[in-house]
């Protein structure tokens, strides 16, 4: 027998015989959150008393031949070695949770074997959510504590964690598969390795919490579905940002492509090390001097990152680090559009573009929205908040013409208003040096006359045509204005009043 064969035990057991008291079963930092429904809460406790009341055909004469015991599936156990060696649960935390509480609500008290710890504020909402519905189920359907007795599980056990990994299955038992973040994550967790064991071990700690702060990341996290963020910051985000160049602006296709670019394409690195590239965020130097001695001397830029992931020194379209990396790459996207949109800020510029955005921004359609942080997004991350304020308003110039010049707007009016010009605003961004050089971009079309001919907006209101006529009031309203031909005459003006009182001067 090979080593790897040594490291894997394959058992059948009962509930009772999945663990002990002494090595109970855990959940590793890695875990995804207690995700069940009722959907899925209902079906089990149907499975449960449709065979209890099998079984009780079976044995009054009137079914024969019926299996004694209730098959609950594969479980995946890491068990670590040494005398308190922990038994992680790599798949199967679904179920076990489930019954788990299923447990309580029978005996009065957890299983001993078991001592499952959730820290996301998402497994214990749905958590709570479950024991209500089970709690209603039982008050309608009682259900016996022997059932326990009777269920029965494949147990395979792994000592190596790179062997868990390896039978890590892309899918729950009962049909709860895990999306594409969810297999980065893992991908991900699985590349930090070849290092001494407590140090990768603590290293993956540290990464799986850091990803449960991108999955709950302040306001975006609890407006997003699930209250997980992270598939619309991949989405929405960080996938357009990278591909979306020149006329290539195509949405996402499928799971596979986002594995394939986030995961299989990322730079393979030493253990805790990620690669660094020359961007708006990482610039050490900051002025080049030719001093009296005719000698080249370099001034660094102050380097100020905080404790806020949003200011890590790494650029939307830089090659991604395996492993740490790629924790630290979605924890930064994940803060920054918090800082940039929702955040108590300092920043004058920040603080005006948020009034902005809640004042303007949140009238207009969700594909318009998002078209919008994804821009503000790009333009932070390479020029930071230096004319944010004047960059915001002059995109607005341009995407609130579309707003009022269509009747419909769509999904794919975003990719139009990227593929369709000479240049692709994103690659703009990407190559500019100041802000200057995105603004006088988007100066060059003349707009005006769509503004023009909304100058009856209140009218349209008072009509009740409110599609067009919202955004056309909130921008009437933002700037003071009568008449929207006088917009594009207002916006640097307006800049003047709001910036320049609060002491922000331009180069």
């Amino acid at each position: 027998m090979n080593m790897e064969q040594q490291d894997v035990e394959v058992r059948i057991a009962s509930f009772t015989e999945l663990a002990n008291g002494n090595n109970p079963l855990a959940l590793d930092s890695y875990q995804r959150a207690y995700v069940w429904d009722d959907k899925k809460i209902n079906q089990l406790l149907n499975d449960f008393r449709h065979f209890i009341a099998t079984i009780g055909n079976a044995s009054s004469g009137s079914v024969t031949d019926q299996p004694q015991h209730y098959y609950m599936g594969t479980l995946l156990i890491h068990h670590q070695l040494g005398a308190d060696g922990k038994r992680f649960v790599i798949d199967g935390q679904q179920r076990l949770t489930s019954l788990a509480i299923l447990y309580f609500l029978l005996n009065g008290e957890l299983p001993s074997h078991m001592q499952l710890s959730f820290r996301s504020s998402r497994s214990m909402v749905n958590i709570q959510q479950a024991k209500k519905i089970m709690q209603q189920q039982l008050q309608e359907h009682s259900l016996s504590a022997d059932i326990f007795e009777r269920l029965r599980f494949t147990v395979i056990s792994v000592q190596r964690e790179d062997l868990a990994f390896t039978f890590f299955d892309t899918q729950n038992n009962r049909g709860v598969p895990l999306g594409g973040t969810d297999l980065l994550k893992a991908f991900h967790l699985r590349a930090i390795s070849n290092g001494m064991l407590a140090e990768v071990e603590q290293l993956q700690s540290h990464c799986a919490k850091r990803w449960e702060k991108v999955q709950i990341q302040g306001e975006q996290g609890r407006s997003s579905k699930n209250n997980d963020f992270a598939p619309e910051l991949f989405h929405y985000y960080l996938w357009r940002g990278r591909n979306w160049t020149g006329s290539h602006v195509l949405e996402l296709e499928n799971q596979d492509e986002l594995l394939s670019h986030f995961g299989e394409q990322s730079i393979v690195s030493q253990l805790g090390e990620v690669a660094l590239y020359p961007a708006g965020s990482n610039q050490w130097g900051h002025k080049l001097h030719l001093t009296s001695n005719n000698e080249y001397q370099l001034q660094p830029t102050l380097q100020n990152m905080g404790n806020s992931a949003a200011y890590l020194p790494l650029a939307l379209r830089q090659p991604i680090s395996r492993g740490v990396g790629f924790f630290l790459y979605a924890e930064k996207y994940a803060a920054l559009l918090n800082t940039l949109l929702h955040n108590p800020s300092e920043n004058a510029e920040v603080v005006a573009v948020q009034t902005f955005y809640n004042q303007v921004v949140t009238t207009l359609s969700a594909y318009l929205q998002s078209l919008y942080r994804l821009a503000w997004l790009a333009y932070f991350d390479r020029l930071g908040s230096q004319g944010l304020l004047r960059f915001v308003l002059w995109l607005d110039h341009h995407l609130g013409a579309i707003r009022l010049g269509q009747e419909d707007i769509r999904r794919e009016t975003p990719i139009k208003f990227l593929k369709d010009k000479k240049q692709n605003l994103l690659d703009v961004i990407a190559y500019a040096y100041r802000g200057e050089d995105v603004v006088s971009y988007l100066q060059c079309s003349d707009v005006s006359a769509i503004y023009s001919k909304k100058n009856g907006w209140k009218e349209e209101v008072k009509e009740g045509r409110k599609v067009q006529s919202r955004y056309a009031s909130a921008v009437a309203d933002y700037y003071g204005l009568d008449e929207l031909s006088k917009k594009d005459k207002s916006i640097e003006s307006h800049i003047d009043t709001v910036l320049l009182v609060q002491g922000v001067q331009y180069d």
